[in-house]
């Protein structure tokens, strides 16, 4: 019997995305005959799914079963669409952008924060990210099931998409000129943080609104990235928060 978290076999991986399942993410065989994988890899791609070529030894390990050289795992959540939010939250909003977390439990910490802090959305990029793991929805205790968790191609979609509806967003970067308590966060506001060891990468940074960073007295570098969103969450909610 097929396992209820995996879809094995080529066709019937493009029927699940047709029939728009969520998955997490989609395997497939290192050596696989690349022309008959190729409406697989382009059904893949128009649906952002992401997608890696792995040793038979992998799949072999996600499944018993004659796998065909594809394994898709399911995923626990259902993603929204980010346009859709964009066009119908509530004002003010909060969105929380998410460049290269590749550490599941960050992400999950982050999607707790987000959570508490009632943002509108947690968008993470297609490709360079963790997924939604079950690891993830573990550490977020439950926060993937209360905030909308939104995929896209690059982040530099999403902010194209930001940019056109007047939402300004805000980098978290420790170059930055200003600290975060010198900004405005009453409105609607997009908040992007960046992996630790590389931080929000030049081109999504380029594209940001403005850039904040969090003081520092002690003798470190930086924080924690989850840390960090946690505290860019905190006084954003602070503000909103005044009587």
């Amino acid at each position: 019997m097929q396992s209820e978290k995996t879809i094995f076999g080529r066709q019937a991986v493009i029927e699940a995305v047709e029939a728009s399942k969520t998955i997490t993410k989609v395997f497939i065989q290192r050596d696989l005959n690349k022309s008959s994988a190729e409406r697989l890899i382009r059904t893949l791609e128009n649906a952002t799914i992401p997608y890696s070529y792995v040793p038979i030894q992998k799949l072999n390990k996600l499944t018993p079963h004659n796998h065909q050289g594809v394994v898709a795992q399911l995923s626990e959540i259902t993603f929204s669409s980010l346009e859709e939010l964009v066009e119908t939250h509530e004002k003010p909003g909060l969105f929380v952008l998410l460049d290269g977390i590749t550490d599941t439990r960050n992400m999950g910490a982050i999607i707790r924060s987000a959570a508490a802090a009632n943002a509108t959305a947690v968008v993470i990029p297609t490709n360079g990210s963790a997924q939604i793991t079950g690891e993830t929805i573990k550490t977020s205790a439950g926060g993937v099931f209360q905030v909308p968790i939104c995929r896209v191609s690059h982040l530099k979609d999403a902010l194209y998409l930001l940019q056109s509806y007047d939402i300004q967003s805000i980098v978290a970067d420790e170059k930055a000129a200003q600290n975060l308590f010198e900004f405005d966060l009453t409105n609607t506001v997009a908040i992007v943080m960046g992996a630790e060891d590389k931080g929000v990468s030049q081109g999504v940074k380029k594209l940001c609104s403005q850039a904040a960073k969090l003081p520092i007295v002690g003798d470190m570098d930086s924080y924690n990235v989850s840390v960090a969103a946690g505290m860019f969450l905190y006084e954003t909610m602070r503000q909103r928060l005044k009587p």
